[in-house]
């Protein structure tokens, strides 16, 4: 008798949810937000842009998307309730569930994204997935960029993101990685950055780009790593999943590795003057990929010295990262965290003034590099 009506509750629920008869809409009734751009409004307020794909429609039904997009614009003195001002210029309820890019400006970062990440976070309809970023400038610009064979902007982001991840240019951060860090504060907060260039055969077209990270302190943006200095946190961090890696022959020409595998290994110790001393640990695994050296033969003796020169090439990263992070006092490895766990009772001394510890602490790295394949026969 239990069992029945466990099955009928079952039943009712599943034919419930099915049917989605109670607080439906069609499609031809709600507008897709696929990109959203955060940006500087009047007196102090944030101006939210909304990208949205145009639905070709079929008497009263929905076809599917065009190749189009339109924008919608909402201000307020919050995010919150720009989205909310948002709905009175749309002929539709705008779905926001859908939506998997965010951009914030570089001006609204430096002040503090905190308080919108918790009013995203508040309309309870953005996936966690959805990949966030900050950009110089305007960000709504960014949603007006035509980039090849993509209609909307959120799918050129992801894919452009993707391919910067495995040359490790830049990093994936979603809303949710975002919106933990805000909470438990393990590590300083890292944003990839987006950025609008010019396409070098089209002078006057426009395309987007993402390289390089922001740094925050709290939820505050701080700086921007460049090139070198991203590869360098993403191999401390143990965030590297690609990466080439290029040196020189002594008749100008070069050689070049694929990464295949990057280990980062942290300890971390505090020295009787409260001083934290941490040692990062590198084991990168390459391929050489491209040689054009001339006169030059894969040998034993030859792999050995590639290995070195990629040791310090490696070292080279790291320790510019580690500059960047001393300079700008941003704890992006979580090294306060480890001393936390491991030490407490220094940890507590050092809490309140961390970020000026941090900045005087001591850095060992230590490379070890590996060639495992030449493709070449000797």
């Amino acid at each position: 008798m239990i069992l029945k009506l466990k099955l009928t509750i079952v039943v009712i629920v599943v034919c419930s949810i099915l049917s989605s008869c109670k607080g439906s809409e069609e499609l031809n009734e709600l507008h897709i937000v696929h990109s959203i751009a955060v940006d500087s409004g009047q007196n102090g307020g944030v101006k939210l842009t909304a990208e949205i794909a145009k639905l070709s429609t079929g008497g009263n039904q929905p076809k599917g998307m065009q190749n189009r997009t339109f924008y919608l614009t909402g201000e307020g003195k919050s995010l919150f309730e720009a989205a909310r001002l948002m709905r009175v210029k749309s002929d539709r309820t705008l779905l926001w569930g859908h939506t998997t890019s965010i951009l914030f400006s570089e001006d609204v970062a430096k002040l503090g994204i905190g308080k919108h990440i918790r009013a995203i976070r508040q309309l309870r309809q953005f996936r966690n997935s959805a990949l966030v970023y900050v950009m110089k400038g305007n960000a709504y610009e960014a949603l007006q960029v035509t980039m090849p064979n993509v209609a909307i902007t959120s799918l050129a982001l992801r894919g452009l993101t993707e391919g910067a991840s495995i040359t490790a240019l830049t990093e994936k951060m979603s809303l949710i990685d975002i919106y933990k860090e805000l909470v438990n504060h393990y590590e300083d907060l890292s944003i990839p950055a987006a950025q609008i260039v010019t396409d070098s055969s089209e002078k006057e077209r426009r395309l987007l780009q993402t390289v390089g990270i922001y740094s925050f302190q709290g939820d505050r943006l701080i700086g921007l790593m460049k090139e070198r200095e991203t590869k360098g946190y993403l191999r401390a961090g143990n965030k590297l999943s690609g990466a080439v890696e290029t040196l020189k022959c002594d008749d100008g020409q070069t050689i070049s590795f694929e990464n295949t595998s990057n280990k980062s290994r942290l300890k971390v110790s505090v020295d009787s003057n409260m001083r934290p001393v941490i040692r990062i640990e590198i084991y990168a695994d390459l391929n050489l990929t491209s040689l054009q050296c001339k006169d030059s033969e894969v040998t034993p003796g030859k792999i050995s010295d590639w290995e070195n020169s990629l040791n310090e090439r490696i070292s080279e990263d790291i320790n510019q990262y580690i500059d960047f992070s001393q300079r700008n006092k941003v704890d992006l490895l979580g090294v306060g965290e480890i001393i936390h766990r491991r030490h407490p009772k220094q940890w507590k001394k050092m809490k309140e003034d961390w970020d000026t510890i941090y900045a005087s602490s001591r850095f060992n790295v230590e490379v070890h590099s590996r060639i495992d394949h030449t493709n070449f026969i000797y």
